[in-house]
């Protein structure tokens, strides 16, 4: 398959080049690149023919998902590269194929994530609210949801002050020397 340079429109590269660059993750514009790559396409079969190859991928997510992060527009296209991934790794999982990113041991949950995830939890129970409601007044997806009351994900300060106002909720914090 030639790859398009359709998602190449406001950089000064061509498709071959960009190509050439997602060959080599080592490359220094391999992340960015990947990253641009993701936020402007969403068709897998497309990505990993003419792009990237799927253990590239597995391997460099996080660092590729940090990157898009920085671009609010790119949230929708990272819930579903996430599910890509998600797929992706089970797959190589289940034909025995080892890679770092999925043998890498989980590290241990912080006892502080899971506080503050366990009550957001709580708080959203007690006003009567699905994951799925809750998601609805976020704007965001209900696995995004899951993964915060498990604590799994890293929010920002902003984050959880639109949590807690969607809750209709108050936080109290209190920062004192020790």
């Amino acid at each position: 398959m030639k790859p398009k340079s359709d998602w190449l429109w406001d950089r000064k590269i061509t498709a071959q080049e960009a190509g050439e660059i997602l060959k080599n993750p080592d490359n220094g514009h391999f992340l960015s690149l990947a990253s641009l790559l993701l936020s402007r396409k969403n068709t897998p079969q497309e990505v990993f023919t003419a792009y990237l190859k799927p253990l590239d991928f597995l391997k460099n997510w996080p660092q590729i998902k940090r990157r898009m992060r920085k671009d609010t527009w790119n949230n929708p296209r990272i819930e579903f590269w996430q599910a890509i991934y998600e797929k992706l790794k089970e797959k190589y999982i289940k034909r025995g194929i080892s890679i770092a990113v999925i043998t890498k041991a989980k590290k241990p949950q912080d006892e502080f994530c899971k506080l503050i995830a366990d009550k957001i939890k709580s708080v959203r129970k007690e006003k009567g609210l699905t994951q799925n409601d809750f998601a609805g007044r976020l704007k965001v997806s209900q696995q995004m949801v899951s993964r915060i009351e498990k604590g799994n994900e890293n929010i920002s300060l902003l984050t959880l002050k639109n949590i807690v106002d969607n809750l209709g909720a108050e936080l109290h914090l209190e920062i004192s020397p020790s």
